[in-house]
């Protein structure tokens, strides 16, 4: 007899065992829970699937219309009490890219020095490539905000020397700064977007150019550049011309590394030295990275031997101390350069550099005659490459 309408139709859910144990983190079999929802009134039938139940939900549960509603009566019935708690595996492991990586180390690095990092915008004003001693064809902004922002950089150097510029004017001397930025060159006949590329530049006012030749020496040995080389024969431009080179890895530029031109610094009003790196990392740190290794800590004393040679300002400094490293052999485990001095009695267009080389031996103790056949070695190492030793 129908007292009133028709019966409500019952919906057909499908529900996979499968789903139900990964939902509620448990080991119910499919008997299981046909044994669970068949005394509540859910009629349960084979799907055609393995694992797989059609369940056909009673009149009277017009809430129950989806399989995570149904699953929520098999743990109702199941007893929540039983369903043990646990965390959810992941079958993806999150980690760093190398590149992430070493940018990462690179950032560490630099503030462990003492060096800020610095964000400045990406846009520049007309002028102030040709102000930075840069080529100043630039990308163009179509809708510029300002005038001063309507070209995209094609180097980080006008941003980092804008805010040497901006502390030395509040009397903020000596300032370090660092960015991690991307530049954009004007694109290459035939393409039509810019050359976008990824650069670390490092501003250090009040220095030389050793100052960064230090930083440069620190971020190599701690990444494993070995294969990059500073090369002083083409100074790039708007750097100093005999106190700046290129890096070159392989014949191809990477980076650049020296003084700031004192025109430049004229130009944007920095009374002071700036000591400048900069260095295209995609193609840095796609170079092989050398292997870091573990050397015992020798139990004999070290011996230092200073030696001081006369050089031609045409001869780079990391050329000499190539040639030292090579002749002075295993018992070297530290160079430096010490001291640059030009001026009398050495002559004009040379330099003096001296080299501080810190010997040591695993099984002894270094004598006289070791230190003195390996300061042999090294003279005439350092005379092949037109070092003479000064007296």
């Amino acid at each position: 007899m129908t007292v009133h309408g028709d019966l409500p139709v019952t919906p057909a859910v499908r529900v996979r065992a499968k789903r139900v144990n990964q939902l509620l983190g448990t080991e119910i079999s499919t008997e299981q829970i046909v044994s669970l929802l068949t005394p509540i009134g859910f009629v349960c039938e084979e799907a055609g699937e393995a694992d797989v139940l059609s369940v056909t939900v009673p009149t009277f549960r017009p809430d129950t219309t989806t399989e995570t509603d149904v699953i929520e009566e098999i743990a109702r019935h199941f007893g929540y009490s039983r369903i043990v708690g646990r965390a959810p595996t992941s079958a993806h492991t999150g980690s760093l890219t190398p590149i992430q990586r070493d940018r990462r180390i690179i950032r560490q690095i630099l503030v462990g020095l003492g060096i800020h990092e610095a964000m400045p915008l990406p846009f520049l004003a007309p002028g102030d490539l040709a102000r930075c001693g840069l080529p100043p064809e630039a990308v163009t902004v179509t809708n510029p905000l300002a005038a001063e922002e309507s070209i995209l950089r094609t180097s980080l150097r006008p941003g980092l020397l804008r805010a040497i510029a901006y502390n030395e004017s509040h009397r903020i001397d000596s300032a370090a700064l660092f960015e991690i930025g991307k530049s954009f060159g004007v694109p290459t006949a035939g393409t039509t977007l810019p050359d976008e590329r990824e650069h670390l530049a490092v501003a250090i006012a009040g220095s030389d150019a050793y100052a960064v030749a230090k930083v440069w020496a620190v971020l190599s040995e701690t990444l494993g550049l070995d294969g990059i080389a500073i090369d002083q024969s083409t100074p790039p431009a708007g750097l100093h011309p005999g106190r700046s080179g290129v890096l070159v890895s392989g014949g191809v530029l990477v980076g650049e590394i020296g003084e700031i031109d004192p025109g430049v610094l004229d130009a944007l009003g920095i009374r002071e030295r700036v000591a400048w790196l900069q260095l295209d990392l995609g193609a840095a740190l796609a170079e092989p990275h050398g292997e870091h290794r573990y050397h015992p800590i020798s139990r004999y004393p070290s011996s230092d031997l200073d030696l001081a040679f006369e050089v031609s300002d045409s001869v780079p400094a990391s050329t000499i101390a190539a040639v030292i490293r090579e002749a002075a052999g295993p018992l070297l485990v530290d160079l430096s350069l010490f001291d640059v001095f030009r001026g009398h009695p050495v002559p004009e267009s040379h330099r003096s550099l001296a080299y501080r080389l810190r010997l040591q031996a695993q099984d002894r103790t270094l004598t006289e005659e070791d230190l003195s056949g390996i300061q042999r070695t090294v003279v005439d190492g350092a005379a092949s490459a037109g070092a003479v030793l000064r007296g």
